[in-house]
This record gives structure tokens, sequence and C-alpha cells, in this order.
């Protein structure tokens, strides 16, 4: 049983992928990184080859351009690894309605303000709330145009859907399942977990083993 489920929240049938235009923008997705990829990597590649075959000069701008290409292709590693990711987890969850509120809070930036050796900045969150209203995990918002709750506390009606395992990540979408980001926690929660609960996850690929 999912956490949500325990806490008495409502869970969608079937699998969250099955929801109109979802697939669809999975599938646009994929090959945006595969466009991409392509783009980068192909030229990068190509001129790299050519000027280190030439040596002097040329090489050194080919050695860099060969760093650049290992660069372009880890990132595009990346992106393909999330996007399947992203994939798996609406293929083994349905979506749960969660009652949420907006809360800003501080992370590390590189352009913020410098507090304790560190440049700090504002971000908007998500918070997942429990039955009690307090706070079970957050999120960033799913999307650009996210215009669900504010910080400042809920009010009725406010709530997010979410495909996934709150120890560990999964996809938060916007009430009606678009737009939808892939979210994960930087570190696990420390809840343990039904065998319900982890079998899910390690199937959806969140958690290992």
């Amino acid at each position: 049983m999912l956490i949500a489920e325990q806490y008495g929240y409502t869970v969608l049938p079937g699998q969250a992928v099955a929801t109109p235009g979802v697939d669809a923008v999975l599938r646009r997705r994929e090959r945006a990184g595969a466009v991409w990829s392509a783009a980068g990597l192909l030229p990068q590649g190509g001129l790299a080859v050519v000027l280190l075959s030439q040596g002097g000069p040329a090489a050194a701008i080919g050695a860099m351009l060969a760093v650049a290409f290992s660069v372009t292709a880890g990132l595009a590693v990346l992106w393909r690894r999330a996007r399947r990711r992203e994939r798996r987890i609406l293929e083994t969850y349905g979506w749960q309605v969660w009652p949420c509120r907006g809360q800003s809070v501080k992370v590390v930036s590189g352009s913020g303000e410098r507090s304790r050796g560190r440049r700090w900045s504002t971000e908007g969150r998500v918070v997942l709330l429990q039955p009690d209203g307090q706070s079970h995990c957050s999120f960033p918002p799913p999307g650009d145009g996210w215009d669900g709750p504010r910080p400042g506390g809920p009010v009725a009606g406010d709530e997010v859907w979410f495909a996934g395992d709150t120890r560990f990540g999964g996809v938060l979408a916007v009430p009606g399942g678009m737009p939808f980001r892939y979210v994960t926690r930087g570190k696990p929660g420390t809840r343990r977990g039904t065998p319900g609960e982890d079998e899910l996850a390690r199937r959806s690929g969140l958690m290992k083993g």
C-alpha cells in the first residue's frame, strides 16, 4: 500500500502514462534529446578527429573539442537516463492526489547572496502535506506555468498529482496530468516502506536492488 493510500488520499486507477497527452510529451522529449545529441556530438567529434590528426596547433584545438565532446556525451547520457526513468515511473504508478502548499526555500546558487561561505538564492517548492497539514516532502513545481498554491499556506482545493515514491522521487504534475516533470530528492527519505512500495520502487528504477 502506498503512503498516499495510508493517508487516505485518492490514487487514480491505471497507469499515469495512459493520461491523455502524457505519452506524446514523453515521445517528444525523447526525440528532442536524440536530435540535440546528434547535433552536438557529430560536428564536435568529426572536427576533433580531423584536427587531432593534423598535429601542431590544430591538435591542441582538437583536444579542446574532444573535451567538449566528452562533456556533451555525458549530458546526453544523463538526459536519456532521466527520460527512461521518467517513462518507467509513469508506466509503473498511477497518479496520487496530494494536498499541497507552496513554499520558498533557500538553495545553493552560483549567483545568490553569500552567507556561511556559500551563495544562496530562493526557490519555490511544492510541499506535499500529511493529513495533519505538516510537510511530508517537497519538490520543484511541475512547470513554469504552475498556478498552484503560493507561499502563505494551503487553501481548500490546493492539490498536485504525483506518480512515484515520495522517499525517492517521481513525476509531479498539475492536476489533470499536464504539465509534468521528473523530480528527485537530494537525500532519500528515511521512512521504511512496505514490501509493496519497495517492489514498485524497484520496478520503476527509483530503488536499487
